[in-house]
């Protein structure tokens, strides 16, 4: 048996500023128990990490059921970094020894375990440490450089493969690659959906589709860095609600903006039109982890809208994965105009609203694809996300 004690700090341009400390009492397994206690410093000057973890003056434990705390989920690794890892140890790590392994120069948001930052990937090894990662991605076992690979994507969380890298002027990146897909160029799709969410006025991340040795590839900037490159207070909705499963709604979400948020009314509706926008585009994978949170002096605003996927399914069909309120998961415009005061909007808004989302995307869909030189065949075959609603 292993313990670990893990003192975390907010990472500031200043002086870090301790947050707490997490003690493990064995990181070989994922359901170790652990402890967390706030510094005092944080308890007089900072918030709440996650639900789970009010900022109050005690030791916290886990729940065996559950047995990690809500901040973390931001903090452990995620596909790409497993695949890595599994490949560099010949074993399957705990979520506990990737997130000892991982970067701290890559990680999610502000807060840290390590006091020192490692060397980012720089961008013109991007091309080198891409075609590892598709190898990779395929299970093939002759990667050149494991270790550059492993810098570029160790504490990068999610589903998906993707790359972190510097471009050398303080401007960090993400580099999201395609994957093998039967439906459709999953890459080129992310790209024709934020760029229907941005011509619809919607705040979405700052993103390019360009090819990186011939692979497609979807560059963002960084928006949990800020112009100097330091990194700005970042959760995911899942973190602040310590949701272990997605059985959670919108109105959860609305919650956190409306208990601390900076400005609640604007965000709010951003909120509730994006709920709309991702039953109109067929994003059914709207998840807890999709949501996000970046801290302010005065509360939690939120985050640019990133990480789309478009699914070619029949509206009758379609489950998000965050529901609208805890009985409908569906694509329901009524249900979503039923509950828009509870996001400050008036039902006549919302009515206008809602039909004016759904008609643009379902008018102007194609025409974006085209714009982005999505194959004809699966033009064809992705009608059925974007099929219109109606009220």
């Amino acid at each position: 048996m292993t313990s670990q004690t893990l003192k975390f700090y907010f990472k500031s341009t200043l002086n870090p500023l301790p947050i707490g400390q997490l003690s493990i009492d064995d990181v070989g397994r994922d359901t170790s128990a652990c402890y967390f206690v706030y510094d005092q410093e944080w308890l007089d000057h900072g918030y709440a990490l996650s639900c789970d973890l009010p900022l109050v003056p005690k030791v916290f434990k886990n729940d065996p059921a559950h047995p990690l705390f809500g901040f973390l989920y931001d903090l452990i690794p995620g596909v790409g970094a497993r695949k890595a890892a599994r490949f560099i140890y010949k074993k399957d790590l705990t979520n506990i020894e990737l997130l000892l392994q991982s970067q701290e120069v890559l990680r999610p948001g502000a807060i840290g375990f390590k006091p020192q930052l490692e060397e980012a990937l720089q961008y013109k090894e991007l091309g080198p440490a891409a075609l590892d990662l598709e190898r990779l991605m395929m299970g093939h076992m002759n990667i050149s450089d494991i270790d550059t690979l492993y810098r570029g994507l160790s504490a990068l969380p999610g589903e998906r493969f993707k790359l972190g890298c510097d471009s050398g002027k303080n401007k960090n990146f993400i580099s999201k690659f395609n994957i093998p897909d039967p439906q459709r160029n999953l890459v080129v799709w992310e790209a024709v959906a934020l760029s229907l969410a941005k011509r619809m006025g919607l705040k979405t991340v700052s993103a390019e589709l360009t090819s990186t040795r011939g692979m497609d590839t979807l560059i963002s900037r960084r928006f949990d860095r800020n112009d100097e490159g330091a990194p700005i207070g970042f959760a995911t909705a899942r973190a602040l609600l310590a949701a272990h499963d997605d059985s959670h709604s919108y109105l959860e979400v609305a919650d956190i903006l409306n208990q601390d948020g900076a400005r609640p009314k604007e965000d709010l509706l951003e909120l509730w039109r994006r709920m709309v926008f991702n039953m109109a585009i067929g994003n059914v994978h709207d998840s807890l982890d999709n949501i996000a949170f970046l801290r302010s002096p005065e509360g939690w605003r939120l985050a640019p809208l990133y990480s789309l996927k478009p699914e070619p399914i029949a509206i009758t069909r379609r489950h998000h994965a965050t529901s609208v309120t805890d009985d409908c998961d569906r694509p329901d415009l009524n249900k979503a105009v039923e509950i828009a005061a509870y996001f400050g909007i008036s039902k006549r808004k919302a009515s206008e609203e809602a039909l004016q989302i759904t008609s643009f995307c379902a008018q102007n869909w194609e025409r974006v694809a085209h714009d982005f030189q999505a194959d004809p065949l699966e033009i064809d075959n992705m009608r059925k996300a974007f099929e219109p609603l109606s009220l």
